[in-house]
């Protein structure tokens, strides 16, 4: 009997039983098309994920060093401490080899590690513009004035929010306390600014040193930083772009926070939780009357609004009280109150007063804790364990195109690479000509082997040699540690020749990566370079295994399906064939051979696997088509990382449905076997038994 023949009694069996053939059809159209659909979300995800990582922080391969405690994750272990990759000793030695790989177009030194730095309370921040006033010989005494009453009326507003509280200050003792209230009690008379001209620096200290530290607050900024050269970071990213301020120089020592950091941790917190509304208004589409999330943030900024007054001079609470009973339609007298009203938003007055704090109130207030030009007194813990620390210079902030609103993108600020190397503990020229000064200045001498002994032999020892001679008066030295970093420059030479911690390297061709990977392991044990290479996604850690686990727990969901649609078909099959056996019998006893009843059997599978398989890769080509043209929307921060961009564009990959399709026979293949061998088992004889 000829295959046509088997294959139009087979559909003729499909279609008489109907209702088995749509629940497995069914299940088959699901598992295809999920198939499809997810497979080609997943490959963009992926792919997202690839251009974000890559264009941002690792480049196309990332090398550290072969003897590394741990393996490189650039975004840091699970828990958000970082990895402890050692380094490798110079950078131009590692980069000239490479670069001998007709493949490698480029090498970019880095190091990741993490900082903090304390800009101060709102009372610092005064005390310090007043003091620069002071020393500028052409200070403004009228401006001086004005400093002055802002100062005051702050230590006033301190005094009242105290007021009664002391005693609930658990950092203070009872005699600290009492201190603090006899300290304010005295900037509170008059004697005490009547003399300030004359004498303006001790009693700027006595309220930096008494009253400052009375505003508690978490003024902390913690940070992740990448050090690099900045400017072939910037030439090898194509995204990155600067947007406040300006590009550190070239050779310069110098800071960019990231603008997603720099807005949502560094700005103020009460704008900085305006912008998060408006942007969940807008973006989100989220109400204040119906989130409790918004809620919450409103009802934050109520409770906190003395970050707003207490910033604010007698003059500028005067100016902005006009405005805000003009916008409220009132005539309250107590600006606390009047501010509290004001930020007490609603849906319908929500944009109407977000306009009028940027445009009334953002103006007379620190809107962002560090400022751009400002000189930050970084920390750091050095591999070791000890604290060090960098003045550097803030030149602006920067983002990558595209994904700029992503907290991973922006989960690294960039300094230069001179500047990690002395945070990370690793002596600097700089610092080595600092060593020496402060030597000279104190009038150290060489300490050698003998004097090292000398310094612990007894009393007794009439010939010991003193290890320090002829210091200085330890009093007349001078030794301007804040003079590090700030404005101060690196040559080339210097930065190349230095340790780095790991490095990117960008490839002509990406789907040369593994052969490169394995040449550079090779060329770093020809040469002892002391380097091993990694791919992007290895050097990302946990982020990069993320669209491993996501194609995992899709494959096992779609194999589910598949395998539950197997069995349903191998399950409706082995009860056809029961229910058949006068049917098969019969054919046996005409003369039909085991290979006919196979056939049979297999062509109602793969009919049934074809067809509905090919309805679901149908549709889900179709989905992915339609997602391809419209995208689909990233639904908050994270997620634009994840797709590269506010929209995920999918692509499909015809290979893909080839797959698809083989894996339908290969089922039915599989759920025919079983069937089919019990059909062939049925003889003649038990056909007629059955008649009878």
């Amino acid at each position: 009997m000829t295959n046509l023949m088997v294959l139009k009694i087979a559909a003729r069996n499909v279609f008489l039983h109907r209702m088995r053939t749509l629940v497995v059809g069914a299940i088959l159209t699901f598992g295809a098309f999920l198939a499809v659909l997810g497979h080609s979300f997943v490959d963009g995800v992926s792919g997202g994920m690839e251009n974000s990582t890559t264009q941002s922080i690792t480049g196309d391969i990332q090398i550290y060093s072969e003897n590394a405690k741990d393996k490189l994750s650039v975004f840091g272990n699970m828990d958000g401490s970082p990895t402890d990759v050692g380094h490798v000793g110079s950078f131009q030695t590692v980069e000239q080899e490479l670069l001998k790989n007709p493949e490698i177009v480029s090498v970019v030194p880095m190091g990741t590690s993490f900082a903090q730095v304390s800009p101060g309370n709102i009372l610092d921040h005064f005390l310090e513009k007043i003091r620069k006033s002071f020393k500028d010989p052409n200070h403004d005494l009228q401006d001086i004035e004005s400093q002055k009453r802002r100062i005051r009326f702050l230590v006033q507003e301190i005094k009242k929010n105290l007021e009664g509280k002391f005693e609930e200050i658990g950092i203070l003792s009872a005699t600290e306390a009492a201190q603090a209230k006899v300290n304010l009690e005295l900037l509170s008379r008059d004697a005490f600014w009547a003399d300030f001209n004359d004498n303006a620096e001790n009693k700027i200290e006595f309220m930096a040193n008494k009253i400052a530290p009375l505003i508690f607050d978490d003024n902390m900024i913690f940070f992740n930083y990448v050090g690099t050269d900045p400017q072939m970071f910037k030439e090898r990213f194509p995204q990155f772009e600067i947007v406040k301020g300006e590009m550190i120089p070239p050779g310069t020592r110098g800071f960019l926070f990231h603008d997603y950091f720099y807005e949502n941790m560094v700005k103020h917190k009460v704008a900085r939780r305006l912008d998060q509304i408006k942007k969940k208004m807008k973006d989100d589409k989220l109400t204040i009357a119906g989130s409790k999330e918004v809620q919450d943030q409103i009802k934050a900024n109520v409770e906190q609004s003395a970050e707003v007054y207490l910033q604010l001079g007698p003059a500028e609470t005067e100016k902005v009280s006009v405005k805000l009973n003009e916008l409220l339609k009132s005539d309250e007298k107590d600006f606390r109150v009047l501010l509290k009203n004001y930020l007490n938003m609603a849906d319908d007055n929500f944009q109407q007063r977000y306009d009028f704090f940027y445009k009334e109130i953002a103006p007379h207030i620190i809107l962002y804790r560090v400022q751009i030009g400002d000189v930050l007194p970084l920390s750091a813990f050095t591999k070791g364990g000890t604290s060090t620390a960098v003045n550097i210079k803030v030149y602006g902030t920067f983002r990558f195109k595209s994904f700029e609103n992503s907290p991973l993108a922006g989960n690294f600020s960039l300094m230069d690479l001179v500047s990690l190397r002395e945070l990370y503990g690793f002596m600097t020229d700089e610092r080595r000509a600092q060593n020496k000064e402060i030597e000279a200045e104190m009038g150290l001498a060489d300490i050698g082997q003998d004097s090292i002994e000398n310094l612990f032999a007894g009393p007794s020892d009439a010939n010991a040699k003193p290890a320090v001679a002829t210091a200085k008066n330890a009093d007349s030295v001078d030794l301007n540690f804040k003079k590090r970093i700030m404005g101060s420059s690196y040559t080339q030479e210097e930065l190349r020749n230095g340790v780095f911690l790991h490095a990117a390297i960008f490839l002509k061709d990406q789907s040369n990566m593994k052969a490169v990977i394995e040449q550079i392991n090779e060329t770093s044990k020809q040469n002892k370079l002391g380097i091993k290479a990694v791919s992007w996604q290895d050097a990302a850690g946990f982020i990069g295994q993320l669209t491993f686990m996501m194609k995992a727990i899709l494959n096992i969901f779609i194999g589910i399906s598949l395998m539950l649609a197997g069995l349903m078909i191998m399950n409706s099959l082995l009860m056809a064939a029961m229910n058949r056996k006068q049917e098969i019998g019969t054919m046996r006893a005409i003369g039909a051979h085991a290979s006919f009843i196979y056939r049979l059997f297999f062509y109602e599978t793969l009919f049934i696997s074809l067809l509905f398989g090919g309805i679901g890769v149908v549709f889900g080509a179709l989905v992915v088509m339609l997602i391809g043209k419209v995208g689909v929307p990233a639904s908050g921060d994270v997620a634009t990382f994840f797709f590269s961009g506010p929209r995920l564009y999918l692509h499909l990959n015809p290979m893909l449905i080839f797959v698809v399709i083989i894996v339908m026979v290969v089922i039915a293949i599989l759920a025919t076997q079983y069937p089919a061998w019990k059909a062939m088992k049925i003889s003649p004889l038990q056909a007629m038994q059955k008649r009878e």
